[in-house]
């Protein structure tokens, strides 16, 4: 017998999936779901039964009547993000029928005195099983409450290739940042610092679909955040507390209404809102501790991190609402390194034959045969601790209807308090083989001890307003301006001794004793030195330099916006708009360099046993050597207490070139234009980007021995048209297949702009980092192709193909050379941009989620399983040193392949995760020189644990385990890419805290 009610989900499939479409294609910035609770009244009468089907079918919430109930009945029906309760509540008005939840989450429809209860059990799983199976499901709806969001709300209904985090998941996953719960994305993956000067313990950069940083921008709700960083436009991601987002968007498709900065895609974050959290509070406290802080110099181990948001609406018919966030975070590490191939991977030399001389090393270093030698052997050991804040504010107002306005502030600071501790042998003399390819021996050498203090302080302000005006039922404008401002100041104070010092030359002489032997294994080299006891003696180490770097970088963007849409009706619809975007940047580095002012004063200012801690460690690469300690405090002392001790050199030509000042204007305008029915999908346009950049900086005219600094100006810019079109068949209600072409662009960094030029020498080796002012931008023809299907509101399975053949790559090219300094050749590394003449990248995603395992017995029933894969193949054509070209099978940080697997067990008390991250092998960077020198990251697997245990309505206990294996990070080299550059240890972390949420 048939069921006297009726589930709406079952009917009007495709009028709803025609209005889900058509809202989702009008949304906000990144034409998600709209988030911001607005709620329309049509004016014309409508079918109750047909509001309700729509209502149903756009919000995937199953929504039961008797036919009786509603026969004759009309509305006015409500579009837009009330929750879907309360638009059923309005749709109700002037009847006498009322709305009710059962405990299956559905809406039931009745009238008060009919004494209608729960539908029978036949009832509710017949349409249970029909809905499953015939619904065009939308996710549960966001009520004011701030329910759980489910992971395809935002993914299944935008008109764009994007995929999300909601802040639910954020919550429940075992990251500390943005950035590392970013990597549980397909697609993505999340690199530490690229400068092997700085310890690899955080998360710093975002990879989508394999392009680095340098692609991809970073905005919040649509305007782009400044970035705190001279070397890449994405705004350091790991500063913006988690506590502030509502979801975090990845933005694979960019279409008209984007800024086409993002060869790999877009970081959108989406600040929460309080019209969907309504009255709430919640407050995470968590203590925890790393296994190797405390194992170098500091004792602290004590890590400490706190995040809360409290949100309130209020106000005449509760029209405001305010959102207030804020996040705390002290970490303490320590790792203990080795560095054989230094940071830009000089460490490894080819000698063809035994009896070479190690002075010949700069020649040898294109050798294709012979055996790899190391002539950098390098031990780091770091003490750091990270301290982030952040405070965000935001207030809504629906001062009607029709128009609502919203104001967004947050401000976000980062230190980083790190101390380096190196030891460092360097071979000369004569180069000898030993017994096989692995051995050898030098018979001069010398060794040297030094600790750098390298402070950072990042601040970074965000403000953004924004108006949405509904002109009439079919017609909106949304009105967005936003200012940004990020500042950082890096120090980097440096104190080395060194054995064989000549005092009137500061150099650093080869002597006997510190020649070494040694036998590599894995990659790895360990050193015997010709005498041990005179490497362990601390009376052999002279003072050789006391340095003082400082680096500082203010970005400023200030961005406007606006956006007029309209609805023409029968599926067409069109929008148009324009923006203007100003950044100024200003990059400067001071240097001062002292050195005793000869023998005498060397010998006055002491040996290094003067300034060294208490506390000793082991050296990795000399194994039986001590590996002594720098007490920073000591060694300044030195300076301070004796001045005249100390002499001064000429730093200008490294201050000098570091400076530039850039500033870039944007004007871009958009059209686009779409039409709907019930199959299919189709949206176009083309974005009109217009760049005008002008650059200041200081370049050295040398004339008759002497150098002059002459401050110049240069002005470039260039257009892009740039295309897009997307379109969606609907296969089944369930079902559907995304196709999108695409052009983006990728604007230089501003210090590749800037061409500003960095110069570092440890008195052996000159580095050389400097910036390309002839450089194009980089653009993209994309083309993706996307299969969605969504068999229940939980559940879904995707698989993506796409490719991108990309123009003017960008890449950091590696050479080597020589450079005089005081009259004296030393080996050089030269890093600078450049574009390359083609480049490519084709990839496939594929994601599996299931959030309840519904079919299985029991308690079985809350087991929860996610997915996901990337597999990644990219190049591009590298010009040599020579003029030859060589194609690089890899883009810069472009791992071949990407995994996630997380298993989660959820009910209302309790709650538990294991997660599963590998990223496989990427190019760090590339050498011009010979292939053997590029540097490639290693894979990485990293095991994540949470679980969390509600012991009261309004509080829940909270463990975590982080890099459960302790997995590091290593680079490697060579012909076979098997001699280690870098090999940093990541220690495992674990937390335990309290998360309340009390109720008032």
């Amino acid at each position: 017998m048939p069921s006297p009610f009726v589930s709406t989900s079952r009917r009007f499939y495709w009028v709803s999936a025609f209005i889900a479409l058509l809202n989702a294609s009008l949304n906000d910035n990144a034409n998600a779901a709209r988030t911001d609770g607005k709620a329309v009244t049509s004016a014309s009468s409508v079918l109750l039964s047909d509001a309700l089907t729509n209502m149903a079918e756009k919000s995937g919430v199953n929504i039961l009547f008797r036919r009786q109930d509603v026969t004759g009945l009309k509305t006015q029906p409500v579009a837009g993000n009330l929750p879907v309760e309360e638009a059923v509540r309005h749709m109700l008005r002037g009847t006498h029928l009322t709305v009710r939840r059962d405990e299956s989450g559905a809406l039931v429809i009745s009238p008060p005195a009919s004494g209608l209860g729960v539908p029978t059990a036949t009832t509710k799983t017949a349409n249970s099983q029909t809905a499953k199976k015939k619904a065009f499901r939308k996710s549960e709806e966001i009520t004011v409450s701030g329910n759980k969001v489910s992971d395809t709300t935002t993914k299944r209904h935008t008109v764009q290739i994007m995929d999300t985090l909601s802040a639910e998941q954020i919550r429940t996953i075992p990251d500390t940042t943005v950035v590392e719960a970013a990597r549980r994305i397909v697609g993505v993956s999340v690199m530490p610092s690229t400068d092997d000067n700085h310890a690899d313990n955080s998360m710093q950069n975002v990879t989508i679909r394999g392009l680095d940083a340098a692609y991809n921008l970073v905005t919040i709700d649509g305007a782009q955040l400044a970035s705190a960083d001279n070397s890449y436009r994405g705004a350091k991601l790991d500063m913006v507390p988690s506590s502030m987002l509502g979801e975090l968007q990845v933005l694979k498709t960019l279409d008209a209404y984007n800024d086409p900065q993002g060869l790999g895609g877009q970081l959108n974050l989406v600040t929460k809102n309080a019209f969907k959290l309504g009255n709430s509070n919640d407050v995470q406290v968590l203590g925890g501790w790393n296994s190797l802080a405390g194992s170098v110099a500091s004792k602290e181990n004590k890590n400490w991190r706190a995040s809360g948001t409290i949100s309130r609406v209020f106000g005449k018919d509760k029209r405001f609402g305010f959102v207030l966030s804020g996040d705390y975070q002290e970490i303490h590490t320590a790792q203990h390194a080795i560095l054989p191939g230094d940071t830009t991977g000089d460490g490894w030399v080819y000698y063809p034959s035994s009896g070479t001389s190690a002075s010949n090393q700069t020649t040898n270093i294109d050798a294709s045969t012979g055996s790899a030698v190391p002539v950098r052997v390098q031990d780091y050991a770091f003490d750091d601790t990270y301290r982030r804040y952040g405070l965000s504010g935001k207030l809504q107002y629906k001062v009607t209807d029709r128009l609502h306005l919203s104001f967004f502030t947050g401000y976000y600071h980062e230190e980083d308090q790190e101390v380096r501790y190196e030891a460092l042998a360097m071979p000369s003399g004569i180069w000898q083989q030993g017994a096989n390819g692995q051995t050898g021996h030098f018979t001069t050498g010398q060794y040297q001890f030094g600790t750098t203090v390298q402070p950072d302080v990042r601040h970074t302000w965000f403000f953004n307003g924004k108006l949405h005006y509904d002109i009439t039922d079919a017609m909106q404008l949304d009105l967005l301006a936003s200012d940004s401002i990020a500042r950082d100041h890096q120090g980097r104070f440096m104190y080395k001794y060194n054995t064989g010092m000549n005092e009137t030359t500061n150099k650093a002489q080869y002597q006997s004793p510190y020649g070494y032997s040694y036998n590599v294994r894995n990659g790895a080299p360990t050193i015997a030195f010709n005498d041990p006891a005179a490497a362990n003696d601390t009376e052999n180490y002279q003072p050789r330099y006391w340095r003082d770097y400082n680096f500082n970088v203010d970005n400023t963007v200030r961005f406007l916006r606006a956006d007029w849409k309209w609805r023409l009706g029968h599926g067409f619809w069109v929008g148009l708009g324009a923006n203007q975007t100003l950044t100024h940047v200003r990059n400067s580095e001071t240097y001062n360099q002292w050195i005793p002012a000869g023998t005498e004063a060397a010998s006055l200012i002491g040996n290094m046993s003067d300034v060294l801690m208490n506390k000793t460690i082991s050296i990795q690469s000399a194994p039986g050597e001590t590996f002594y300690l720098i007490d920073p405090d000591k060694a300044f002392a030195k300076l301070k207490n004796n001045k005249s001790l100390f002499k001064s050199t000429d730093t200008t030509s490294t201050t000098k070139p570091a400076y530039y000042h850039l500033q870039e204007s944007i004007t871009a305008t958009y059209f686009q234009t779409g039409w709907q029915n019930r199959y299919v999908t189709l949206q176009g346009g083309f974005r009109w980007d217009h760049t005008r950049v002008g650059i200041g900086n200081f370049n050295g005219v040398t004339e008759n021995s002497s150098t002059d600094w002459i401050y110049q100006t240069r002005n470039s810019g260039y257009d892009y048209y740039l295309p897009s079109v997307i379109g969606i068949l609907n296969l089944t209600p369930a079902m559907k297949v995304r196709a999108a072409f695409t052009e983006s662009a990728g604007r230089p960094d501003y210090g590749q702009y800037g061409a500003a030029t960095s110069t570092t020498f440890d008195g052996a080796t000159v580095n050389i980092s400097q910036g390309n002012p002839n450089l194009k931008p980089r653009n993209a023809y994309n083309y993706d192709l996307d299969y969605e299907w969504y068999p229940t509101t939980d559940t879904l399975l995707s698989v993506g193909l796409f490719y991108k053949d990309i123009h003017n790559e960008i890449y950091d090219r590696t050479s080597y050379g020589v450079t005089s300094m005081n009259g004296t050749l030393y080996p050089t590394v030269v890093s600078e941009p450049l574009n390359a003449s083609g480049a490519g990248l084709r990839g496939v995603e594929f994601q599996f989620l299931k959030e309840k395992m519904a079919f299985l017995p029991g308690p079985l029933k809350n087991l929860g399983i996610s997915f996901n894969a990337t597999f990644l193949q990219g190049f591009y054509e590298l010009e040599m040193d020579d003029g030859s070209q060589r194609r690089i099978n890899g883009l810069q940080n472009q791992p071949g392949h990407m995994y996630n697997a997380s298993l989660f067990y959820s009910t209302p008390k309790f709650e538990a995760r294991v997660a599963y991250n590998r990223v496989g092998k990427s190019l760090y960077s590339a050498s011009g020189t010979a292939s053997w020198q590029d540097i490639w990251m290693q894979e990485r697997d990293q095991i994540d644990l949470q679980v969390g245990y509600r012991f009261l309505k309004w509080a829940t206990v909270t463990g975590q385990v982080q890099n459960l294996t302790a997995s590091g990070y290593q680079t490697r080299m060579g012909r076979h890419f098997n001699l280690i550059q870098n090999s940093h240890p990541v220690g495992r972390s674990v937390w335990i805290g309290l998360r309340f949420q009390p109720d008032f």
